[in-house]
């Protein structure tokens, strides 16, 4: 007997020694973090690796090599704690497209079964309700840690005063559901204002409210015939979203820059939407596509930043190098969607590219704001001035600038190889499926874009550019949350202001004027305003009350004079 207890007391060993299920909790309630992650550290098959919110802070930890066996996302009412941060619905959709094989498992807030469907449909794994109980969450986590998916599922059995005010109840319970899924495609738009979007969001979260409370009052849900259609659907396949095909990430070099390059292609992954309402070359590209030529250009930069050699003076001149770092990006972008280039093409592409220096140069290069400080600081110059404040290399204030000038460089770099191609290539066949949008495929709309392009051109050289000059300010396009803003940072611009001549120091003017003039306008309209106003009211009304009074009084004096009919024998 003792042997055979001896012979099993290895596999008790093996057992106890097992790998532990890695987890990594994401939710914008920090304190539902702590209480989390609290809970499951008494059990000794888990092991909590990080936690963070929705943020790019969280992304960006998430792709420094970590090891995962499960990703937990708590997901609200699409509330955010700061602007930084992304909702719960956008973080899920971006991961299960960066790392498809990642399993999610998802706690929700009282979701409705279409909201389910949606995360089916996503990939997503596992989910349970953000109030079940610790043995509940504990077991979906195992689930889906081992390969299986876990959905919770709750059943109730209304009451019939339930079942009655539920029938009551009904057309304004389909109202309130039109209603959200009316919102939730507006907010699909991402042309909307951030003050649009502010509302519409509030209001969401009203109504979300309110059908929680009206789906508790009657213990039932209401689905619109198209969920209903998708809950059907759902029972017999579920249908993963389409990952998008990305380009391998760049693997950078031990050196004092990788953090910075690093955070950056997270920024790039997390997605480049326009949301500047200025029209950009690479608006017409697919968004893998765009991403992959940012990569391209970021990581060339890396690996050439080390051959320049160290300025010798404060003010050394990069154009040369960033006509380089341009030129092989777009030769290098050309070859690898149109395919292997002869002698000859290669010599007439090398001839293209030349010639189109200057217009680049022209409509980019020359509205580049903080080159020498940004290469200084690749470079390894210590410090940095920022409106006259020294910060030293490490200091939060500096990284975040020297992150959106590299930003802004990359996002010009891009939209200058963009430009050769659309001033040269735009009509080959192999680019417009390998590269453009699917809207942008007919001749049509490329013309339109082109002409768009054309025309922004020309407000930019005469009136956005010299406006800028005259604020004394530079603008940047920088990466937030996904999406590409606009950056104003003051500068002194003397010397350009004194530089410009014909109708871009026209327009100078006349914002000068306009402003001179402004408030006066302003003071002589409210005055005519009130001029009228008195006139209307004291004049024209008094005088219109003593006709009318008159007129009453006459009336009423010719009724008087009306001999009465005598009354007949």
């Amino acid at each position: 007997m003792s042997h055979i207890i001896g012979c099993y007391r290895p596999a008790n060993r093996l057992k106890m020694t097992k790998a532990k299920i890695k987890l990594f909790i994401v939710d914008h309630d920090s304190i539902f973090r702590l209480g989390l992650r609290t809970v499951i550290a008494q059990y000794a098959d888990f092991e909590i690796i990080g936690e963070g919110n929705f943020s790019n802070d969280t992304l960006r930890e998430l792709t420094q090599g970590l090891v995962l066996n499960v990703l937990v996302i708590g997901i609200g009412y699409g509330s955010r704690d700061s602007d930084s941060e992304i909702s719960g619905w956008e973080l899920t959709q971006k991961l299960r497209q960066l790392y498809p094989q990642l399993p999610l498992f998802v706690l929700t807030a009282n979701f409705s079964a279409s909201q389910l469907v949606k995360l089916k449909s996503w990939g997503v794994q596992g989910n349970c309700d953000r109030s079940a109980s610790i043995n509940t969450i504990i077991t979906g986590l195992q689930t889906v840690a081992y390969g299986n998916t876990y959905w919770q599922t709750q059943h109730h059995s209304p009451r019939l005063w339930q079942q009655i005010l539920s029938r009551l109840s009904k057309p304004g319970r389909i109202e309130l559901e039109e209603t959200l899924h009316a919102i939730e495609s507006e907010l699909a738009n991402p042309n909307l204002s951030d003050w649009e979007r502010v509302f519409l969001v509030g209001r969401k979260r009203e109504l979300l409210t309110a059908r929680w409370l009206s789906n508790r009052l009657v213990a039932s849900e209401i689905t619109l015939p198209e969920d209903n259609a998708a809950i059907e659907s759902s029972k017999t396949e579920i249908i993963p979203l389409a990952t998008t095909e990305l380009a391998p990430l760049p693997v950078f070099a031990d050196s004092a820059n990788k953090t910075i390059f690093e955070r950056v292609v997270t920024d790039i992954q997390i997605g480049l939407n326009n949301r500047t309402e200025i029209l950009l070359e690479i608006d017409i590209l697919r968004p893998e596509i765009q991403k992959s030529l940012c990569h391209l250009i970021l990581k060339r930069l890396s690996e050439t930043i080390p051959q320049i050699p160290i300025a010798s003076t404060l003010e050394q001149d990069y154009l040369p190098y960033l006509q380089d770092l341009w030129s092989w990006s777009t030769s290098y972008f050309f070859a690898q969607y149109y395919g292997q280039l002869n002698t000859e093409e290669n010599q007439q592409l090398t001839y293209v590219v030349e010639q189109e220096f200057e217009i680049v140069k022209q409509n980019l290069f020359n509205y580049l704001y903080g080159i020498p400080e940004l290469f200084d600081y690749l470079l390894g110059q210590p410090g940095l001035m920022i409106d006259n404040i020294s910060y030293q290399s490490d200091d939060p204030e500096a990284i975040a600038r020297i992150e959106f000038l590299l930003h802004n460089l990359l996002l010009n770099l891009a939209n200058g190889v963009m430009q050769v191609m659309l001033n040269n290539f735009y009509d080959l066949e192999v680019f417009k499926y390998k590269l453009y949008k699917p809207e942008y495929r007919s001749d049509r709309e490329l013309a339109r874009f082109r002409n768009q392009l054309s025309w922004k051109y020309r407000q930019e050289t005469y009136f956005t550019h010299p406006q800028n000059i005259f604020e004394s300010r530079h603008r940047l396009f920088v990466l937030n949350s996904g999406v590409i803003r606009t950056m104003y940072v003051y500068a002194p611009r003397k010397a350009e202001l004194e530089q410009l001549t014909g109708i871009p120091w026209l327009s100078t003017i006349i914002i000068e004027i306009r402003d001179a003039i402004a408030p006066l306008v302003r003071k002589f309209i409210a005055l005519a305003g009130n001029t009228v106003v008195f006139v209307l009211t004291q004049v024209i009304g008094k005088g219109l009350g003593l006709v009318g009074q008159g007129i009453i009084q006459g009336i009423g004096s010719t009724i008087k004079d009306i001999p009465r009919n005598k009354k007949k024998p």
